[in-house]
């Protein structure tokens, strides 16, 4: 006698591929979305305690030179990135509302589980990092960051960076990559 398996009544083998792979989609969603979470949370706590630090101990305007092309200067930025929209609080939420917005619909459409967790957490992170320093405070954030002939700057600021850096070498790979399946042979024209 031949061993059989059993299938659950009602149930194909087709049945149980689908099942499998819809449970490997589920995983693959809660990795993405927990790791921007995760990501997200350490980037805020980081640029508070940082911006925290800076206004303790660094006096507005005091330089302290840390390496040849870093140094540590307090300022207080009621605007965006180079000052721009100083003042006007409104736009500057409504915005970042916006640009989060835009960021977790990346996340969602991005296929790639590790690149959109990470480059999205840093982004909604470093948002989320210079909004609440907004709302606590007077308007305004801290920067403390300073490179020679560059505004100042904060550790919020340079982890939305950094997310951006990561989405966009991300899409240039994935051009590369499709243009290259596209093409015939390696001299194609």
């Amino acid at each position: 006698m031949k061993s059989q398996k059993l299938v659950a009544p009602g149930r194909t083998a087709l049945d149980r591929v689908a099942a499998a792979s819809a449970a490997k989609r589920r995983q693959r969603l809660v990795l993405k979305w927990s790791l921007l979470g995760v990501v997200a949370g350490i980037c805020v706590a980081l640029g508070l305690w940082t911006t925290y630090l800076a206004d303790q101990r660094l006096i507005i305007g005091e330089v302290h030179k840390i390496l040849p092309f870093l140094s540590l200067q307090r300022s207080a930025n009621s605007g965006v990135a180079f000052g721009l929209l100083g003042g006007r609080l409104p736009i500057i939420l409504a915005a970042n509302a916006v640009a989060i917005l835009v960021v977790l619909v990346y996340v969602f459409m991005d296929r790639r589980v590790v690149l959109a967790g990470m480059a999205g957490g840093m982004i909604v992170g470093g948002s989320l990092g210079n909004i609440i320093q907004r709302l606590t405070g007077d308007g305004h954030v801290t920067d403390f960051l300073k490179f020679p002939y560059w505004p100042n700057f904060n550790l919020p600021d340079v982890f939305i960076v950094l997310g951006i850096v990561m989405v966009f070498l991300g899409l240039l790979v994935e051009a590369v990559l499709v243009f290259r399946a596209g093409r015939k042979t390696p001299a194609s024209r």
